[in-house]
């Protein structure tokens, strides 16, 4: 097949337009460079490549539209466009260089320390059930859930793919469902029936797309979901108006970045109720979505209701540094009062803690009249809570 001739080992794609130069991407996603052949295909020489391509037994036309094809032609993915949609006839056919195991991923975690990489493994197998793996186009997203499709397949999971096109390259054991052949009711029905324990959906493009990753994973399904995005958190921005903010974390739980084929970031999502960063009054406590760095535990962002708008504030690290000093300097104040007695403080916000001790030493820290923990307030400039654990 001419197509074929057009790649060698390096080549990750190949671009065609009827009269004019062929373009190819050689290398990796870390590292790659634009190509330009001394080579060019008339029209008709295009159409005949396009017709090769369409007549081999191997062919699977994913999407079959009157001027755009996309096929899949084993690994190659091939996007044909023709006028008036584009002005020239145009082929891009795109291939995967590389397969990687989920471990040869998490080692390039490794460059976080021993206990972070130690911390993902645990997460992936213990703990994922709404992970979406974002990322900028041709970075690795979809390789890494090939990756993570055959781990979860050898750890004796029943996974399933939904694709369009269908180019994840996986043990031909494993179903691969195509969208473009079936309405979403139809595979909506069909995964729920056949209960797997994972369903990696790649490519999730629109509404439709991003509703059925909901309703499946609130229906107890994992789901593995692939979404372009410049950033870890803009791929959860995508779901903040399609969802209720206190359903997210059920939703999703791991966001892993992956950027020039490399886990690059991890964020984790949970909800509590409390005071968001930057309000003092204790009566504002509400429910609060928290993304956190996975590495070193830092709040990065703050998803929350205010009126009827959903908030989003990111978090400094100036405002992490600052609340780790607060808090030193209440703890001191309290250790001051109680010696070794047990206690905790929790830092509600800036302006607000709460002091956690046992029954019995709460009269140590509150004083007679409450004059303690006044004087306490004053000194410290803050509004403290005081309240009981179990010994």
């Amino acid at each position: 097949m001419k197509l074929e001739e057009l790649f060698n080992k390096l080549t990750t794609s190949v671009h065609i337009k009827a009269d004019r130069y062929i373009l190819k991407k050689e290398g990796t996603p870390a590292d790659w460079k634009l190509i330009r052949e001394d080579k060019v295909f008339s029209e008709e020489e295009v159409r005949e490549i396009i017709n090769e391509i369409l007549s081999s037994p191997k062919a699977v036309v994913e999407i079959d539209r009157q001027y755009t094809k996309v096929v899949q032609l084993e690994r190659f993915r091939i996007v044909i466009v023709f006028p008036p949609v584009s002005d020239k006839t145009e082929i891009t056919c795109v291939r995967p260089i590389k397969k990687l195991s989920l471990d040869e991923y998490l080692e390039s975690f490794r460059e976080y320390g021993e206990n972070s990489l130690e911390k993902l493994k645990e997460r992936i197998n213990a703990k994922v059930e709404g992970l979406l793996i974002a990322g900028a186009p041709g970075q690795g997203k979809t390789t890494f859930a090939q990756a993570l499709t055959e781990y979860f397949s050898k750890n004796k999971k029943i996974v399933k793919t939904l694709e369009s096109p269908r180019d994840l390259y996986i043990e031909a054991d494993l179903t691969q469902y195509s969208k473009n052949y079936a309405s979403i009711n139809e595979i909506y029905d069909i995964l729920l029936l056949s209960r797997p324990d994972y369903v990696i959906f790649d490519e999730m493009r629109n509404d439709e797309d991003f509703n059925l990753y909901i309703d499946l994973r609130l229906a107890g399904v994992g789901m593995v979901g692939v979404v372009h995005s410049t950033s870890p958190f803009a791929a959860i921005q995508r779901f903040i108006h399609r969802i209720e903010l206190g359903v997210i974390p059920n939703v999703i739980d791991t966001v892993i970045f992956v950027d020039k084929g490399k886990i690059a970031k991890v964020l984790t999502l949970n909800i509590l109720v409390k005071v968001p960063e930057g309000m003092a009054d204790p009566g504002l406590a509400r429910p609060v979505v928290e993304v956190r760095n996975f590495i070193d535990n830092n709040l990065e962002y703050e998803i929350y209701t205010f009126g009827e708008q959903t908030i989003i504030v990111p978090v400094s690290k100036n405002i992490q540094k600052n609340n780790e000093e607060i808090i030193k300097k209440v703890e001191d104040s309290v250790r001051a009062i109680l010696d070794n007695k047990k206690f905790k403080v929790e830092l509600i916000n800036q302006k607000y803690a709460v002091i956690w001790v046992s029954e019995k030493h709460k009269k140590d820290i509150i004083g007679r009249k409450g004059r303690i923990i006044k004087d306490l307030e004053q000194i410290l400039s803050m509004k403290l809570d005081v309240r009981t654990f179990s010994n």
